[in-house]
């Protein structure tokens, strides 16, 4: 056994060797790669186009271009992932999928044919990088749909860089990846609503209910079979099985849930608007879930517990201490011709008694034309032309035919219950002029449509917000606040801690139980995401103050305040 020694520690050396020497190389061929690839203006390996090869160069620079890809697990953890993107409306063909399973899958990575190890090495990086990228803040770039977005903190290629890391060192790369991403309960209640409507579309769908008249409770009709059909499939209808044509007291109470599911007036009968929401198939129905996902997906990452959040598609306010909704209410938001902007700040202070200052475009659309054809609308509706100083200047010495970039004025109510803001405005100072605030109108929240402001967004009860808000019963209850209003001065009160607000457009959001709540895409949005979500397109990483994608460098937006309201 002795004799043995010398040449078990010879061949150890020699294994060794050529260990070092297989690294050099595979440093070598890693190195010269990567630099190839970017070298050409779409860098791809086996027909995909790479995520970014500056950061797979980045990733392997600092492991010395050594391989990070060592066992047949990985491989496979990486596959299960890609395969279960399907459940968070992702495709796992955006993650190699096809190629990995094609020509790799199975094999572990010592056993890669020596050709094709390099390219192989890269293709399966680029697979997780897409991956984390795309779970953890979408796979879409919000700024190439709304060059006004500014929610999202990242994608930083140091925290991609991290990640890839971290995912490839750990002993379960598919645990360590989930762990990666946060996934509040209103993302995983969709996600939920997602497996209910994949699982109806793969099952056929369910029945189109034929055109025709106005179908209202007690009414005999060859539709009401089909109807109660289309809505069983949905949970909609729970009544008994029947080919009655009559239009019962059961199939008026699924009707009347199909109708608040999808934001319709409720009022049980079948016409135009509530034919076409049923209409829609259970496909088109998933893909819209799936749009709403991402849509999650560009706000969720690192979310506080605690935020305010205007769902300006489902027209309410929501607020949420420790993930969980503790309060909600209707809202007005902005009609299709001027938007309520998407956007994330933080509410500041409550302003008691508002003043409102017209802002620009409220100005140059509405202000300016009124009184060029009638000299009293500003005095209807009591407001006041003041200088910068806030002097009050006499609406007959304006020249009103000037344009509203060179106007020299503001136009300003004061406070009163006729005020625009009504009593009160939570203020997060934004380049938008967009608020929330209390209004006069208050009949206009009845209406299930509420589509009626210029761009900000008007509660239905605000003292109720106001007063959870300040959070302090002793300083700031319902009487204190009354008090304070009675005075009719305009009044600023800080909040302790400023809070987190989320603007966001969503067309759809689901129960813990997974029923689904669809609203109808008022700007036109869905088809936007829905086709870049097919898509694969470049994806956005951020590098010290520049925005990288696949084809283009853009500057970040820059974040100015303002002291507009509209």
């Amino acid at each position: 056994m002795p004799l043995m020694r010398p040449r078990v520690s010879i061949l150890l050396s020699l294994l060794f060797f050529l260990t070092l020497a297989e690294i050099a190389n595979a440093g070598d061929g890693l190195r010269e790669r990567l630099a190839q690839l970017q070298g050409t203006s779409k860098p791809a390996v086996e027909d995909v186009p790479l995520a970014s090869a500056r950061l797979l160069d980045d990733f392997y620079r600092e492991r010395h271009y050594d391989y990070a890809w060592r066992s047949t697990k990985q491989i496979d953890d990486l596959l299960r992932l890609a395969r279960s993107s399907v459940d968070e409306g992702l495709k796992p063909s955006d993650f190699n999928a096809p190629q990995i399973r094609d020509s790799i899958a199975g094999l572990a990575p010592s056993d890669f044919p020596a050709q094709l190890r390099v390219d192989a090495e890269i293709l399966l990086s680029d697979s997780l990088l897409r991956l984390i990228h795309h779970r953890r803040y979408g796979k879409v770039d919000p700024e190439r749909l709304d060059d006004g977005w500014n929610h999202m903190e990242g994608p930083y290629a140091k925290d991609i860089l991290d990640d890839l890391e971290r995912a490839l060192a750990a002993e379960d790369l598919q645990v360590e990846v989930d762990g990666l991403t946060s996934r509040p309960a209103i993302y995983q209640n969709l996600m939920k609503g997602l497996a209910r409507y994949r699982e109806i579309a793969a099952g056929g769908g369910w029945p189109s209910v034929p055109a025709g008249n106005l179908l209202k409770p007690g009414m005999t009709d060859p539709r009401v079979p089909v109807l109660r059909e289309r809505l069983r499939k949905t949970g909609d209808f729970q009544g008994p099985a029947s080919d009655s044509q009559r239009y019962d007291e059961d199939l008026k109470a699924g009707v009347l849930s199909f109708q608040e599911r999808h934001n319709l007036g409720m009022d049980a009968v079948v016409g135009p608007a509530t034919l076409a929401a049923m209409n829609m198939s259970a496909t088109e129905r998933a893909n819209q879930i799936r749009v709403n996902l991402e849509r999650m997906r560009w706000v969720s990452n690192e979310l506080p517990g605690d935020y305010l959040l205007v769902d300006i598609a489902g027209q309410k306010v929501q607020l949420f201490r420790h993930d969980k909704a503790v309060w909600s209410s209707r809202a007005i938001v902005g009609r299709p011709s001027r938007p309520t902007p998407v956007f994330r700040d933080q509410v500041e202070y409550l302003e008691l008694n508002p003043r409102w200052t017209v802002p620009p475009t409220i100005l140059k659309k509405d202000i300016l034309p009124a009184m060029r054809e009638n000299s009293g609308y500003l005095q209807k509706k009591g407001l006041q032309v003041v200088t910068g100083d806030g002097e009050q200047v006499s609406p007959e010495s304006v020249d009103w035919n000037a344009s509203a970039e060179r106007f020299p004025y503001w136009i300003r109510q004061p406070p009163g219950e006729q005020n625009a803001l009504g009593r009160v405005k939570f203020m997060f100072p934004n380049k938008y002029s967009v608020y929330l605030h209390d209004t006069p109108s208050r009949n206009l929240f009845d209406k299930p449509r509420r589509l009626f402001s210029s761009g900000c967004v008007r509660v239905e009860h605000p003292w109720e917000l106001a007063e959870l808000l300040l959070n302090d019963s002793k300083r700031w209850s319902q009487e204190s606040l009354e008090k304070a209003l009675a005075s009719k001065r305009t009044r600023r009160v800080d909040l302790d801690k400023p809070l987190p607000v989320i603007l966001g457009y969503w067309t759809a959001e689901a129960t813990a139980q997974g029923r689904v709540m669809f609203r109808e895409d008022v700007y036109g949005r869905d088809a936007g995401v829905l086709a870049a979500l097919d898509g694969r397109g470049p994806i956005r990483i951020i590098y010290q103050g520049s925005a990288e994608t696949e084809s283009t460098v853009s500057t970040l937006p820059e974040k100015r305040k303002t002291d507009f309201d509209g």
